[in-house]
């Protein structure tokens, strides 16, 4: 008889699935197995099946029940050769369930892990590997996934979910010993996605995305964990980590060396450390804290590199010093695009000539507004906002500059201009002279790589911008969706202050956060709905209310944001916001969408069966896909509601829908309803429209529970909408 506790709970005999009773019966045994060949008082029995206040008067009735029934269970099973069958015996003050320990799945996972550690602290990172391996294909999913589903949460299975985090560590370790760094980064970049603030695994995927050749991406790893634990818990990262920063900007030949030929001697190792847990404490076998990384042949001795100091106060020091700074800072990248169809007449001499005055041209643009040049290469240009400082309009500086260039391309004969505007934080290397004027000299890192990509899909004569920098950007650019992927805009114009928008919406984003501190408190599903004319500033509120959920000092929800449709009228929606929550990137190939939905699904409390089913229905919403749906938008988007309640349950969840009087009525129908299909989770729905949405369904929420209207007051007499500035732009309405 086996039994299996690392995924759903199960009992086999010679490979055949044993009917276990209900759930008390169930939660009996995974308890008791949870605690094998121990003893379980009746009294902790009871209170891990029932919560204090809820504990019936015929509880110990109802155990017995169960353990009767348990015993009737284990007496059918035979006993394997040369072994004992499992009993279930009594033994005061309560029972012990007696079972041979390598028929629990749980303890040949644990005595996997202590013998993968004995070799890999004995310099056999192969076997190690082996070992750690055979014990994580062990798990089919979170421990007594089918029990969490019903609600239940005992400190143990906290502890061996993380005896398995711990486990995957020291097998990522053995495997950068081993040098197959390539084989194991997309397994520790979903770890790390999943569990930023464990340093130990920030620093091994540090390591092999250098060893991969892609170190701003490691340093970029170094810059989400270091924010992640100055935000949450006001620390810096760890002494091992900063020592591993400071050798790969310093390009450390240690952390380069091909690890398969490594010396048997001494070695230099960068201690990141990690947390403690039932298989890794004193006396459960031997651990390794280390990452280890192979010394170069060539080297007479090891070299630990110093410890560095924080990359804020580096930076600022080396600035007075008048040398060259590599740093990583939030700035806004203008990526700019010439093109020289329009001159099919020219000689490649002309077209060179026209190109370079194009170019200085934009230089002049973007200096006008503030940012910088870096590089220009070919047709292509690249600007920084906010290498000088910081400032808050960086991203609004930027578009502005963009829509600028593109009205003076416009204008008159010569090549087309296009221009990606992106958002977040670049590695920077930083020249200044000696009256502390600052240069940038290069600029490396993911949110280029998505302005490139971004910028390949715009067209002659348009500005296209990612969500970030229309967050930050905020009310002064007008914009609509553009091209077929999730919070990506088009923007159109920029707006001096507008008074058709109240810019005091304090008490309407009262209403809202109040609405969420309920839900949260109370975890319950809630739809709001907020009405208002065009141009009355109802993306205004949303955009000011999502920037107060990132400004609040605790941990923030879960934001997901779509807008009106922009493919299939009936999925599109839907398909926006498990973009966002997959973390889906305008560059990524099917196959690592996949993967990414795959990763998202992992993290829920749902049953692997659930799962599954999960995934076969939503992979018609990612990006690409919404029209292969095979004639079942209905299912799918059934399927959506069940996942968002699902991620609810993991953490609260606020989404954000922007005119969703242009939606089909297929989403329309869901919306209304999805406060009776989320059951009792923290999710907060907040959608925008127009009154037309009352035209269309009249009865829209009525009489129903968690469900709220909110309509915005129109402009003050004698104000000036947004949507009047902004009548003459054709296509799409914009966003205001």
């Amino acid at each position: 008889m086996q039994f299996r506790l690392l995924g759903p709970l199960e009992v086999t005999v010679d490979g055949k699935l044993i009917a276990l009773g209900g759930t008390k019966q169930r939660a009996t045994l995974g308890y008791l197995l949870l605690r094998a060949n121990r003893v379980a008082a009746t009294s902790e029995l009871m209170q891990a099946l029932w919560d204090s206040e809820e504990v019936p008067t015929t509880a110990r009735k109802i155990l017995h029940n169960a353990v009767w029934g348990l015993r009737s269970i284990l007496a059918a099973g035979s006993a394997p050769a040369g072994g004992s069958a499992p009993e279930l015996v009594t033994r005061a003050p309560g029972y012990a369930l007696q079972v041979d320990p390598e028929h629990v799945d749980l303890s040949v996972f644990q005595r996997k892990v202590t013998e993968g550690r004995a070799a890999l602290a004995s310099d056999g990172p192969e076997a190690a590997a082996r070992l750690l391996r055979e014990g994580l294909d062990l798990w089919r999913g979170p421990i007594l996934a089918d029990l969490m589903e019903s609600g239940i949460a005992w400190p143990e299975l906290e502890s061996v979910r993380r005896a398995r985090l711990d486990a995957l560590e020291d097998y990522f370790e053995a495997e950068l010993a081993c040098g197959r760094h390539r084989a194991i980064l997309g397994d520790l970049t979903t770890m790390v996605e999943s569990e930023p603030l464990r340093e130990r695994a920030c620093g091994q995927l540090m390591t092999a995305l250098y060893r991969c050749g892609l170190q701003a991406d490691a340093l970029n790893v170094y810059d989400r964990v270091r924010s992640s634990l100055v935000e949450n818990l006001g620390l810096e990262p760890g002494r091992g980590l900063q020592m591993l920063q400071h050798s790969i900007l310093t390009h450390d030949p240690a952390l380069s060396a091909h690890t398969e030929q490594r010396p048997p001697r001494q070695r230099p190792t960068i201690t990141v450390p990690h947390q403690s847990t039932p298989l890794n404490r004193p006396g459960a076998g031997p651990s390794s804290p280390h990452v280890r990384v192979a010394e170069p042949v060539s080297e007479p001795e090891p070299v630990t590199p110093p410890v560095a100091p924080p990359a804020t106060a580096t930076a600022t020091a080396m600035r007075h010093s008048g040398t060259t700074v590599t740093e990583r800072i939030q700035v806004s990248a203008v990526l700019v695009g010439m093109s020289h169809e329009a001159l099919p007449e020219a000689y490649p001499g002309e077209i060179d000539t026209t190109l370079g005055s194009a170019g200085d041209a934009i230089g002049q643009v973007i200096e006008r507004f503030g940012g910088t040049v870096v590089a220009t290469i070919g047709s292509v240009s690249l600007a920084l906002f906010g290498v000088r400082g910081l400032h808050h309009d960086d991203a609004e500086r930027a578009v502005r500059a963009a829509l600028d260039l593109r009205d003076r391309f416009a204008s008159r004969r010569g090549p087309s201009l296009r221009a990606a505007v992106t958002t977040g934080q670049a590695l920077v290397r930083t020249r200044s002279d000696a009256n502390g004027t600052v240069s940038p000299l290069s600029a490396v890192g993911a949110l280029l790589d998505d302005g490139r990509t971004l910028l390949a899909q715009v067209p002659d004569g348009e500005v296209w911008m990612s969500g970030a920098t229309r967050l930050a950007a905020g009310p002064a650019v007008a914009c609509r969706p553009a091209g077929d992927v999730p919070d990506i805009w088009q923007a159109l114009a920029t707006l001096a202050t507008d008074p058709g928008i109240p810019a005091d919406r304090t008490y309407e984003l009262g209403v809202l956060n109040g609405l969420l501190d309920w839900g949260k408190h109370r975890s319950v599903p809630h739809l709001v709905t907020v009405l208002g004319a065009p141009g009355v500033g109802k993306t205004h509120l949303l955009t000011e209310f999502r920037r107060g959920l990132a400004k609040q000092q605790r941990p923030s929800p879960r934001v997901l944001a779509a807008r009106e449709p922009i493919e299939d009228g009936a999925l599109s929606l839907a398909a926006q916001t498990l973009a966002a929550y997959c973390s889906l990137r305008p560059r990524d190939s099917a196959r690592e969408a996949r993967d990414k939905l795959a990763a998202a699904l992992w993290q829920l409390p749902v049953t692997a069966s659930r799962r599954a089913r999960l995934h076969g229905m939503l992979l018609p919403l990612l990006p690409g896909r919404t029209q292969t749906h095979g004639g079942r938008p209905g299912e799918i988007l059934d399927t959506w509601v069940e996942f968002l309640a699902a991620a609810a349950r993991l953490e609260p969840v606020v989404v954000l829908f922007d005119d969703v009087h242009r939606a089909d009525d297929a989403f329309l129908d869901r919306l209304e309803r999805l406060t009776d299909g989320a059951g009792n989770a923290p999710l907060l729905a907040i959608a925008t429209a127009r009154p037309e949405l009352l035209d269309r369904r009249p009865g829209w929420g009525g009489g129903k529970r968690q469900v709220s209207t909110l309509t915005l007051l129109s402009a003050l007499p004698g104000a000036t909408p947004a949507a009047e500035v902004l009548r003459d732009l054709p296509g799409t309405p914009v966003a205001v």
